[in-house]
C-alpha cells in the first residue's frame, strides 16, 4: 500500500516523503478513505505523529480540492493545550509546504492583537483551545459559522476540563460538517458525546481493531 492508492495528491505525498513518511502507517491506510469519504469518525489512539497526519493529509487534500475564495475558517481543531495546539500546527506547516493554505494556532498567553491580525486574514485551518476560541468568539474576532470540518483531539482531555465550554462552540458551528474525533480513551462519555455531535453517524475505530462499526 503507498500513499497513491490512498488516493491523495501529489503535493501531499511528496511533503510526507520529504518528512521521512514514505509510506502510510495502518493507521493512516484505515482513516484517511473514511475522511477523504467525509464520513464522521470517533478514533481510540495515543497521542504521537501519526495520529496528526492521520487527519492532517486528507484534510488538506479536501481543502485544497475544494478551494474557492473565501475569507472564512473552514476547518477548526480543538486540542486541550498550548503545546498541543503548536505541534499540531507544525504539522499542518509540514504537509502544506507544497499546498497555498494556511494554517494558525490561538491560544492563552498570546497577545490577543497578534492573533487578531492573522483571523482578519483568509484562513483555511485554525487550531485553538476551546476556553481561548470562546473568548475570541464572544469578543465578535471570529466567526464559526463557515466551518466544513470540525476535528477533537484529546477528547476525553477536553471533556474532562470543561464540557459547558466545548459544548457552547459546538453550539456555534454549522450543523451540516464533518466531525473527526480522537481519544486515547473510549469512555462512556466520549462515545456519548461523540454519537450526540455526528447525529448518530459516527464511526468508531479502535487501535486495537481497526475495525469500523454505526
Amino acid at each position: 500500500m503507498s500513499f497513491k492508492n490512498l488516493n491523495l495528491i501529489n503535493p501531499i505525498i511528496r511533503a510526507a516523503t520529504e518528512a521521512g513518511c514514505p509510506m502510510p502507517t495502518e493507521l493512516q491506510i484505515k482513516m484517511i478513505p473514511q475522511i477523504l469519504n467525509g464520513k464522521d469518525v470517533l478514533c481510540q489512539i495515543a497521542r504521537g505523529t501519526e495520529r496528526m497526519t492521520s487527519f492532517t493529509m486528507p484534510v488538506l487534500q479536501m481543502l485544497k480540492k475544494n478551494n474557492p475564495d473565501h475569507n472564512d475558517t473552514r476547518v477548526l481543531v480543538l486540542t486541550p493545550t498550548k503545546e498541543t495546539a503548536l505541534q499540531i500546527e507544525d504539522n499542518f506547516k509540514v504537509y502544506t509546504k507544497y499546498l497555498p493554505l494556511s494554517q494558525l494556532s490561538v491560544y492563552e498567553g498570546i497577545s490577543n492583537g497578534t492573533q487578531l491580525s492573522s483571523l482578519r486574514r483568509r484562513l483555511d485551518v485554525l487550531i485553538a483551545t476551546p476556553e481561548k476560541l470562546l473568548e475570541l468568539d464572544d469578543q465578535r474576532h471570529i466567526s464559526l459559522s463557515k466551518i466544513e470540518v470540525l476535528i477533537i483531539d484529546d477528547m476525553e482531555i477536553l471533556l474532562e476540563k470543561n464540557t459547558d465550554v466545548l459544548k457552547k462552540l459546538i453550539n456555534k458551528l454549522p450543523g451540516k460538517r464533518q466531525n473527526i474525533l480522537y481519544s486515547s480513551t473510549l469512555t462512556k462519555e466520549v462515545s456519548s458525546f461523540a454519537d450526540k455531535i455526528g447525529n448518530g453517524r459516527i464511526e468508531t475505530m479502535k487501535t486495537t481493531e481497526y475495525s469500523a462499526v454505526s
